[in-house]
């Protein structure tokens, strides 16, 4: 199959951005597809993400190639006048677009010609569709974008059920395109290690930005049974220093290491040195991490009704509770009281439900769902 894969949320060279969907693409590739992307990128946005703009040009990632498009406004542009002028449609299968802005791109590419449309639903998608302030332009377009869609590839159970109650005329069409994990990351960090239920070490990874509610993981130390606890924070952003001064303020910074930005394999070294991993993130879409930790023997604790609940189960192979601080220490709380054999179930149901979900079944599940 030729796809055209169009979104911003795609990295170029090491760029901090998330790799789910580049994952997704490398697997198509290796599968025997043949992928090109266009990311969009909308220069309002990247500079409130902080994202430093690459200049436009066509870049070759793992032999994939990328058109790099930069836009000021996010409608009032030709996208044919960025592209080489050999560049047509018809080139290719399918059309796939993540993200609004994919999904805007997308909109323009296909009135010129007509093909196969899956639209990758997000919880950005979804907030759009939701909020008062993109009702005068942005949520009308991505309804027409939904409505003219082939197929709609909602990324978590969550996210198809929300996009389902919005637009029940369109549920017909939805299946679940799940992330997954490399089987060769799953072979080399698939671990079993001891809970030590005396010296807790609990972790977290994330963008240190407000929806993330790291604030709540530090809110709920001081409420902590057992105070013999450490909690690493994986990651950078503009919320560190409120973090930080919110740590001092509770009397926890002592039990608090900000490791910064590091690799992925560094992350990995955490994670497996740890026994709970916490993200209690809003509008999460998916999440590869809670999978990563899950891989390397954590508890995982999430929101429930959010992004990964579908996949996580409560009390079966990990814990889903509200984003609430208190809510969190009795969560914690109750898994240090809990007995071997049942830290040892959770455990092994999140092995299992990890063995399900490996890239290449991903990859090729998404496929099947746009032929059928």
């Amino acid at each position: 199959m030729k796809i055209l894969f169009i979104t911003d949320l795609y990295p170029i060279k090491n760029e901090n951005v998330s790799r789910a969907l580049s994952y997704i693409v490398r697997e198509w590739k290796a599968q025997g597809h043949y992928v090109e992307v266009i990311r969009s990128n909308f220069i309002f946005n990247s500079i409130i993400r902080g994202r430093k703009i690459k200049k436009e040009a066509v870049y070759d990632e793992k032999g994939i190639k990328i058109y790099n498009l930069n836009f000021f406004t996010p409608f009032l542009f030709n996208v044919y006048n960025k592209l080489p002028k050999d560049f047509s449609l018809k080139n290719y299968d399918v059309v796939i677009s993540h993200m609004p802005c994919g999904a805007l791109l997308a909109q323009k590419l296909l009135k010129k010609d007509k093909i196969k449309y899956i639209y990758g639903l997000h919880a950005s998608d979804i907030v759009v569709l939701s909020d008062l302030k993109y009702s005068f332009y942005f949520k009308n377009k991505l309804k027409q974008a939904l409505i003219m869609a082939d197929k709609i590839a909602a990324r978590s159970p969550v996210l198809q059920n929300k996009i389902e109650k919005i637009m029940p005329q369109i549920q017909d069409k939805t299946f679940v395109a799940y992330s997954g994990i490399n089987d060769l990351i799953i072979d080399k960090q698939l671990i079993s290690k001891p809970f030590d239920d005396e010296k807790v070490k609990l972790v977290t990874a994330a963008s240190l930005i407000k929806r993330k509610n790291i604030d709540i993981i530090i809110k709920a130390l001081p409420f902590l049974n057992n105070k013999n606890i450490s909690l690493t924070i994986i990651g950078d952003g503009k919320e560190k220093r409120h973090l930080i001064k919110l740590a001092e303020k509770l009397n926890v910074l002592q039990y608090i290491k900000f490791t910064g930005k590091i690799s992925r394999d560094c992350v990995f070294e955490y994670l497996a040195k740890s026994d709970i991993f916490i993200l209690l993130s809003d509008n999460e879409t998916f999440g590869l991490v809670y999978l990563e930790a899950m891989l390397t023997d954590n508890i995982v604790i999430a929101k429930k009704n959010d992004g990964i609940d579908g996949i996580l189960l409560n009390n079966q192979n990990a814990f889903l509770i509200d984003a609430d601080s208190n809510e969190l220490a009795k969560c914690i709380n109750k898994i240090l009281l809990m007995k071997d054999t049942d830290i040892e179930r959770i455990r092994q149901n999140a092995t299992d439900t990890i063995k399900q979900l490996n890239l290449s079944s991903a990859a090729e599940s998404y496929i099947r769902n746009i032929n059928e």
